[in-house]
C-alpha cells in the first residue's frame, strides 16, 4: 500500500466547451492525423466538471452518473489521459474520477477533449506538478487534436494537428453565442471520411477573421467564419441545413455555422438577442434541439 497515495478529498476542475470560428483541413498525415488551420474560441459558462480523488489502493475508476453516450471504460478520454500521465510521471494509478457532463457528447464542442485535459491538469496538480508544461502538451497531442488547446483554453489560432497554438489578442471579451444541437451525435471519424466525398468551395483566408478578432468586430468575425465540415454535415442531415438556414435568416444573427466536426451549430448574435433567437428556434423546431446561451 505504500506505493499508493493516501486518500484525499476530491479536487475539481471545470472542462469548458469550445467552438471553431474557422476550420480548414489541409491534408492527411502519414500518422493518420489531419493537418488543420483552426481558430478555437472557448465558450464561457458551458463546461463539464471533473473531480479527482486519490485512493489508497490501485486502480483507476471513472464515474459518470450514467451520462448517455459516455463510457465508464478505459476507452474514455479521461482514462486514456490518466494512463498517459501515469506512464510519463512513473506513478501507479490509484484514482477515482467523477465526471459531470454538461457539454453534449460527439457534438463538435470538444467536451471529451476538454475532459482529458482536465484529467491531466488535475493529476499534475495532485502530484506536485512533476510534468512540465511542454510534457503535458505532448501527452495532450497524443490524445487528440483538440486536447492541447484545453490545457490553456484561451482564443487561439491552431495549426499542425491542432497542437501548434498561437494565442490571439481578442479585442472582444465575449461573443454573444447561441448553441443549437439537433439532438443526435455526429462521430468525428465519419466527418473526416465524408470530407473527400463532398464538394466544397475553397476556404477563405483566415487573416480577415484574425483581424476582426483583434479589434472586437463581432459582425466581421461572423462574416469571416468558415468550416470545411459544414458541407458534408448539412448534406447528410437535412435537419442541420434547415436549422442553419433558419438561424441565418434571423435579423438578430450576424452569422451562423457548424462547430468542429458537428453537428452543433453556433450563431453569433447581436448583443442581448441570443435568448430571442433561442425562443424562435424552440417555437419553430419544438423541444428536440438542445439550446444553450450565456445570459446577458
Amino acid at each position: 500500500m505504500d506505493n499508493f497515495p493516501r486518500p484525499s478529498c476530491a479536487i475539481t476542475r471545470s472542462a469548458p466547451a469550445k467552438v471553431n470560428l474557422y476550420l480548414e483541413v489541409t491534408g492527411r498525415r502519414p500518422d493518420g492525423y489531419h493537418n488543420l488551420v483552426t481558430v478555437f474560441w472557448p465558450v464561457a459558462g458551458l463546461a463539464d466538471e471533473l473531480a479527482l480523488e486519490l485512493l489508497g489502493r490501485p486502480g483507476c475508476e471513472l464515474r459518470t452518473g450514467g451520462a448517455a453516450g459516455v463510457p465508464e471504460t478505459a476507452d474514455n478520454l479521461v482514462c486514456r489521459a490518466a494512463a498517459a500521465f501515469a506512464g510519463a510521471a512513473a506513478v501507479a494509478p490509484a484514482w477515482r474520477f467523477t465526471l459531470t457532463k454538461r457539454i453534449p457528447v460527439a457534438a463538435g464542442l470538444g467536451g471529451g477533449s476538454s475532459d482529458a485535459a482536465a484529467a491531466l491538469l488535475l493529476l499534475n496538480a495532485a502530484y506536485g506538478t512533476p510534468l512540465a508544461p511542454d510534457t503535458l502538451a505532448g501527452l495532450a497531442a497524443g490524445l487528440g487534436a483538440d486536447v492541447p488547446f484545453f490545457l490553456r483554453p484561451e482564443p487561439a489560432l491552431a495549426t499542425g494537428i491542432g497542437e501548434q497554438l498561437t494565442p490571439l489578442p481578442a479585442g472582444a471579451a465575449a461573443l454573444p453565442l447561441l448553441l443549437v444541437n439537433p439532438g443526435f451525435p455526429l462521430p468525428t471519424a465519419w466527418a473526416y471520411g465524408a470530407l473527400a466525398r463532398t464538394p466544397r468551395p475553397p476556404a477563405p483566408p483566415v487573416a480577415p477573421l484574425l483581424q476582426a478578432l483583434a479589434v472586437g468586430a463581432a459582425a466581421a468575425v461572423a462574416a469571416a467564419g468558415y468550416n470545411a465540415f459544414e458541407y458534408s454535415a448539412v448534406h447528410k442531415f437535412p435537419l442541420l441545413n434547415l436549422l442553419l438556414e433558419f438561424l441565418r435568416r434571423r435579423p438578430e444573427v450576424l452569422g451562423a455555422q457548424v462547430s468542429g466536426s458537428g453537428p452543433t451549430l453556433f450563431a453569433i448574435c447581436r448583443p442581448g438577442t441570443p435568448v430571442v433567437v433561442a425562443a424562435a428556434v424552440r417555437a419553430a423546431f419544438g423541444p428536440a434541439p438542445w439550446l444553450w446561451w450565456l445570459p446577458d
